[in-house]
């Protein structure tokens, strides 16, 4: 049982690595949706839909296997108030991550607001994704 919560917790820091390559695109590419030409917008918005997938999948699996190492390793033992600190985190990405993604759409569309907004919603999702990784740290560290 040692070994497959060695094996979930690894997957969970892949999966974690795969989400953060997410946050640190999205924040560069949003903003040139608003003032890309036609052309530029379909190229950008086909890199942003290949990392929003990939984000997604990425936090299904934190998910997953944050349950499981939670139970494999921790044996349901919550150590500390940081975890749900960093459980807060984890909520507030949700949704983010959702208001990104109804904006993405929009941004989509063309509309050039929303190509705006998605650096703010960006920032926000990454300052979650911060506060997680500090509440980790003084969780589990």
């Amino acid at each position: 049982m040692y070994a497959i919560g060695l094996i979930t917790l690894f997957v969970h820091i892949v999966a974690f690595v795969a989400g953060g390559a997410n946050l640190v695109l999205m924040p560069v590419v949003g903003p040139k949706l608003a003032t890309a030409t036609p052309e530029q917008r379909g190229l950008l918005m086909e890199i942003v839909e290949r990392f929003a997938k990939t984000g997604k999948y990425a936090f299904g699996l934190l998910l997953l296997t944050g349950i499981l190492t939670l139970w494999l390793k921790w044996d349901w033992a919550v150590p500390n108030h940081w975890f749900w600190v960093k459980m807060l985190g984890v909520a507030a990405m949700i949704v983010f991550i959702g208001l990104n993604d109804m904006n993405r759409k929009r941004a989509k569309a063309g509309d050039a607001a929303a190509a705006k907004r998605s650096q703010l919603f960006g920032q926000l999702t990454g300052i979650a994704f911060l506060a997680i990784i500090l509440s980790a740290v003084l969780t589990f560290g």
